[in-house]
């Protein structure tokens, strides 16, 4: 069994008895035409005088009456059924590149932009869906047409022949037509997800484009995608329309076939009215056959292109993740997320790094041997040029990167998975560029954490955030906007600190967070993060700015990677000449500020 199909039965696996009870009723539903075409015989047949014996045409009407109502009933609830069975493989297959996304060891950027990741979440999420769909109606329609082609080959083999031979061209057409339908529509995919990664970059940079005069520039761009996007569009939808006019035309040979056929035997006595009435009945259903084969061969053709944009997606993930089975809580509150709770053991008493490496794919880009320790409340500062590798450090000790060597120990014990341990109430992080939401200040804050109002406003006055909350009508309640456009750099910056103050973890990290602050509310900021009663948290900061560096236990100067001096800054200013040369430029942005 291939990869797809591998993946497609573990699907059906995770809602097994919804599946096997989805085919079921629409394996009644699909077969019970069956017996609806075999009373239409009997009725016709009753009115002529050539129905068998205990049937009349009353008989057959009151059966065909019940069959229908029943096939309705199957409908209805078949159709309920399926939808829940629709939204339970939907939700898991989204789960889990959600998951992947945010759970997963170490940081997953986006391979492409969010616009054509949402497609992808949306349209090939689709496909497989329709894909299982196929086989919910599979069983059903295979039996169905093996009854109907005995029981007609029983009346009459070569008017049988008819109905079923365009059947074949059907199956070879469509076969012959599928390969190019698998490759248009993976063309069609890709530019659609171009111009819908578009529309996304260019709502995110309205103003870089309004400011730099490139509006017409841009739209003769989005222009062109959309021209590539309709060829690939008309490419795929009419292979598709191919594949269902050949389905038309098989159609229409077999009704014609039935007819001829049937005119000599009719007057030849070996075939009745009843017999006429049976087999245009069961083509019409077959009819559906046809279809049915015709979009199970495309269906299948495009589910391996969904597959493999999705497993792409999820690069490095364990084979099969994507369709693990999880819990989803459809139709019920969703279960209240467990703060975790800070024990002894994860208070931080000593963290060492020793001989820490990490390098971007195959380049000389990264980190080498970095060996350093933050004893607990001490406040390190890590320094340096730009591009010497002081966000790789952090995220590479915090396992945002998978760190390629050495080992990190927190109070004495290796740290094995280094993204789960550094989470709150262990570790908080605020990253060089903080993410907001389009919510409330207060929800972008706590992110559901459940606690006092004392302590947000504990958080907000260690953030210096105090007069801005003062300016703002709604106070925390306040919008602030997709990814926090209504406040300014510098609140975005101080938002993200007060959201990892909240948390009250040991250790707190921070890249760069006071690049878009001015000298004084950044010495009140470390002033009061430091200088507040009780025992002061663990700090790690990457930073070049004079008020970190002057309130520093510990600068770790970097180059290149490499750590290359440490120490107090008295210490360094004496011993290292790339920590002079960064203290007097200091010296100068500290006056622009």
């Amino acid at each position: 069994m291939n990869s797809v199909g591998k993946q497609t039965v573990k699907l059906a696996k995770a809602n097994k008895s919804l599946f096997i009870v989805n085919i079921l009723v629409w394996g009644v539903f699909h077969v019970l035409p069956v017996l609806t075409g075999w009373l239409s015989k009997v009725f016709f047949d009753a009115l002529t005088g050539q129905a068998e014996v205990g049937f009349n045409a009353w008989t057959a009407l009151t059966i065909l009456a019940v069959a229908n109502i029943a096939r309705v009933g199957a409908f209805r609830y078949g159709f309920r059924i399926f939808m829940d069975l629709l939204y339970r493989n939907g939700g898991i297959l989204r789960a889990n590149l959600f998951e992947w996304i945010i759970g997963g060891k170490g940081a997953r950027p986006l391979s492409e932009s969010a616009s054509q990741s949402v497609a992808r979440f949306r349209d090939d999420v689709y496909d497989i869906n329709d894909y299982v769909e196929a086989w919910v109606d599979l069983i059903g329609v295979l039996v169905y047409a093996i009854v109907a082609m005995f029981i007609m080959l029983r009346i009459d083999w070569q008017v049988t022949m008819a109905v079923f031979v365009p059947l074949v061209v059907v199956v070879v057409a469509s076969d012959l037509l599928s390969g190019k339908l698998r490759v248009y529509r993976r063309a069609h995919r890709v530019a659609s997800a171009r111009v819908t990664g578009l529309i996304g970059e260019i709502l995110g940079a309205a103003q870089v484009i309004k400011v730099n005069n490139a509006e017409d520039n841009v739209m003769h761009h989005f222009h062109d995608l959309n021209v590539v996007r309709r060829k690939t569009a008309i490419k795929d939808v009419l292979v598709h329309q191919m594949i269902h006019g050949v389905n038309s035309v098989a159609v229409a040979v077999g009704m014609g076939g039935i007819l001829v056929l049937s005119g000599s035997r009719l007057q030849a006595g070996t075939f009745t009215v009843g017999d006429l009435a049976l087999f245009t009945t069961y083509l019409f259903q077959l009819t559906d056959l046809l279809h049915y084969v015709g979009e199970m061969i495309a269906r299948h053709k495009r589910v391996f292109v969904a597959f493999d944009r999705l497993n792409t997606f999820m690069d490095g993930a364990p084979e099969g993740a994507l369709v693990e089975a999880r819990e989803l809580h459809i139709g019920e509150e969703y279960a209240e997320v467990q703060q975790a709770q800070c024990t002894e053991a994860d208070r931080l008493q000593l963290l060492e790094v020793n001989d820490l490496s990490y390098h971007y794919g195959d380049n000389e880009r990264g980190v080498q041997d970095l060996t350093f320790s933050l004893p607990r409340g001490s406040f390190t500062v890590v320094t340096g040029e730009v591009g010497s590798g002081k966000t790789t450090l952090v995220k590479a000790l915090l396992g945002l990167v998978p760190f390629q060597s050495g080992e990190i120990r927190w109070n004495g014990e290796a740290v094995a998975v280094l993204d789960a341990h550094f989470q709150p109430p262990r570790s908080a992080y605020t990253p060089q560029v903080p993410m907001l939401f389009s919510e409330s200040l207060r929800d972008n804050i706590l992110m559901g954490l459940k606690t006092s109002d004392d302590s947000v406003q504990e958080a907000i006055a260690h953030a210096v955030m105090e007069p801005d909350l003062e300016e703002m009508p709604e106070g925390l309640e306040t919008i602030v906007g997709t990814r926090g456009v209504r406040l300014s750099g510098g609140q975005v910056q101080r938002t993200a600190a007060a959201r990892m103050f909240v948390r009250g973890s040991e250790l707190l990290v921070f890249d760069d967070i006071s690049s878009r602050l001015d000298v004084e509310t950044e010495q009140q900021l470390w002033e009061r993060l430091l200088d507040a009663p009780g025992e002061r948290p663990t700090c790690l900061v990457v930073s070049h700015r004079r008020p970190a560096l002057l309130r520093a236990d510990q600068i770790i100067v970097m180059e290149q990677g490499h750590i290359v001096a440490r120490g107090t800054l008295e210490e360094l200013l004496e011993s290292s000449p790339q920590m002079r040369a960064l203290w007097e430029t200091t010296a100068v942005v500290t006056e622009e500020v």
